[in-house]
């Protein structure tokens, strides 16, 4: 049977403490007491203290109390220099684990966080973990996406990974190239930008294309008028939290139950859905199936819309018959365990 017992130095500390304070305060009033029953008037509670200290602490100044012809006194000297080898020794060795253990476990962690860093493939990098970075990082925890989490604030990173569940992140300026590369940005297929203004969020997408040509960046703006220069800086996409959420305000009047409907299905902890983006990758499971024949429905899985390729308009409500070819996308509802299986069917196999 395995142990429960786990070592925690800050509890034995106080142990620790607590039992060298017990033997202080008992080993004064021993000495205090035996002063009284040698007679010796000038063992007073101060000396009495001093000399448990020095005796403890093994740093032995002398005989303060001057012992002789007291030798009971001389004997119980001996047996607290005894626990004074034991006792602060173990307070000691406490707190050197409290001090180290924190900076150890912290490297060890870096570590472990570089090492994976370093072998990722096509994940997402977040580039600040504030009020709108949170959101980022909640949902791609739930929809189970591979990321990276860039932010200056360490302890805000520490923090949100003990709230909404363990995930990899850089200490550092997500405008630093440096920074930017320890988080696997040429390896990366896609990044998150939401900084806290339209300058350092410009910067970064200027940085972030510039190292990886290929990425598909997604842009916080917050003036409107900064939109066409991030695009032309090389963001893919630019989102206005402003303007979405007088959107959202509208929505709750005009159409309250689509809204409700929408929530319901993005905060539902039992029957977790959401909405994905399949693509029909080369030799996956799915190529050149029709919808009727790749078991998508069985699965519980509701195809919203399909289209051949990117340059294709939609196929809203696609049809039994409609043939899944390599590069086709499919808009497609389901619970989120089934999609994340589903992108395993949808993936390349060559």
């Amino acid at each position: 049977m395995a142990s429960s017992f786990s070592f925690n130095p800050l509890r034995w500390l106080l142990i620790g403490a607590l039992v060298l304070l017990g033997i202080t305060l008992f080993s004064t009033s021993v000495y205090y007491g035996l002063g009284h029953y040698y007679g010796r008037e000038d063992w007073t509670f101060t000396k009495c203290l001093f000399m448990v200290v020095i005796t403890l602490s093994t740093i032995g100044y002398g005989d303060i109390l001057n012992l002789e012809h007291a030798e009971l006194a001389v004997w119980f000297t001996m047996l607290l220099a005894l626990i004074g080898v034991a006792v602060p020794t173990f307070v000691l060795s406490n707190i050197m684990a409290l001090l180290f253990e924190g900076m150890l476990s912290d490297v060890l962690r870096r570590r472990h966080m570089e090492k994976k860093m370093a072998h990722m493939h096509e994940h997402l990098i977040v580039c600040g973990a504030g009020t709108t970075g949170k959101h980022v990082i909640e949902e791609l925890l739930k929809t189970q996406r591979p990321f990276v989490v860039i932010d200056r604030n360490g302890e805000e990173l520490a923090s949100l990974a003990a709230e909404l569940g363990s995930f990899l992140y850089e200490v550092g300026d997500a405008t630093d190239d440096e920074v930017l590369q320890k988080a696997g940005i040429v390896n990366a297929s896609g990044l998150i930008s939401v900084l806290t203004d339209d300058k350092e969020n410009l910067f970064l997408v200027l940085s972030a294309r510039r190292l990886n040509p290929k990425l598909k960046i997604v842009s916080k703006v917050i003036d409107p008028m900064a939109a066409p220069k991030m695009r032309s800086a090389g963001a893919d996409r630019c989102i206005n939290p402003t303007e979405i959420g007088g959107m959202r305000m509208v929505s709750e009047l005009v159409r309250p139950t689509v809204v409700g409907f929408l929530d319901q299905m993005l905060r539902d902890r039992v029957n977790n859905y959401r909405l994905e983006e399949l693509t029909v990758g080369d030799g996956s499971a799915m190529l050149d199936r029709t919808l009727g024949t790749s078991g998508l429905h069985d699965r519980g899985i509701l195809v919203l819309a399909a289209r051949k390729s990117v340059d294709d308009g939609f196929v809203y409500n696609p049809k039994a018959d409609f043939k899944l070819h390599a590069g086709c996308i499919v808009v497609a509802l389901g619970r989120t365990e089934d999609l994340i299986a589903l992108r395993t069917d949808f993936a390349s196999k060559v």
